[in-house]
């Protein structure tokens, strides 16, 4: 079975939309029942030999925080494995509206550098009342971003899966490519990327969160076990955001991979 965009099993080719941006501001009402208000958000990068990337991606963050106003918002870097100065790069970055955590950690994997960051972050706050908001290190966030993160919040999500657009350097029969093979509902789609994922970290906790030995999917495991778990997740068209097109990833089987083939298929023809 071939896999998507998302690391996941292909199944039954779907209606294709144009890949919406985030529109939403966050919502003034009061958390629903048996939820605490949001007062913290966390935004998860981690970074193997991003040297290149690592800044435009900090930047686009700080600009997404300055956006929500009255929360505390911090970023945790999870340096791993780095042969080149990810590290320095990323303490280097100058910043406005958050703080830059660096972790180094030798956890040859996403899924164990993310855990590790959120470890790290969730060290010092409450996780009833903090949204943990991933991303790649490859990536640059729209500046609604993170407000759009906390509205779903705020109306009741435990966890949301965004979507993704290429970025402006993508070759134009490969955006085009990947445009009709990226399926989307009317509204809703059915991708999982930790790319552009958000979890109340109280519900990341119950659900077991980032699983180290998880080397591929792992962000589709994390969301099968917090539906499992009876939480409440979407997956919504207004929350995305921009990654690199490289064709070659830090792991075989993900989102590179599958460009990868998106990119062969149309040099053969197919």
């Amino acid at each position: 079975m071939r896999r998507g965009p998302d690391g996941d099993e292909e199944g039954v080719r779907r209606t294709t939309t144009t890949i919406r941006s985030p529109r939403r501001r966050p919502s003034s009402s009061p958390a629903p029942r048996g939820q605490a208000e949001i007062t913290s958000i966390v935004v998860i990068v981690p970074a193997r030999n991003e040297m290149a990337t690592i800044g435009p991606c900090i930047r686009s963050i700080d600009r997404a925080a300055a956006r929500c106003p009255g929360i505390s918002t911090s970023v945790v870097v999870a340096a791993d494995s780095c042969r080149d100065a990810t590290a320095a790069r990323t303490r280097a970055v100058a910043t406005s509206a958050v703080d830059v955590v660096v972790v180094e950690g030798q956890w040859r994997g996403p899924s164990g550098a993310r855990a590790a960051a959120v470890r790290h972050a969730l060290s010092e706050l409450d996780p009833a009342a903090t949204w943990l908001a991933h991303t790649d290190a490859d990536c640059v966030v729209g500046a609604d971003w993170l407000a759009g993160h906390l509205a779903h919040a705020r109306r009741g999500l435990d966890a949301l899966a965004g979507t993704v657009v290429l970025d402006a350097a993508t070759p134009a029969d490969l955006q085009e490519r990947f445009t009709a093979a990226y399926t989307l509902g009317v509204d809703a789609h059915r991708h999982v990327h930790a790319a552009n994922f958000g979890v109340r970290a109280d519900a990341y906790e119950a659900a077991g969160g980032w699983l180290a030995r998880t080397v591929v999917g792992e962000e589709h495991d994390l969301w099968r076990r917090l539906g499992r778990g009876g939480f409440r997740t979407a997956q919504p068209l207004d929350v995305a955001v921009s990654t690199s097109a490289r064709r070659h990833g830090r792991v075989v089987g993900g989102f590179a991979s599958w460009l990868a083939r998106v990119e062969g298929a149309a040099a053969a023809g197919g």
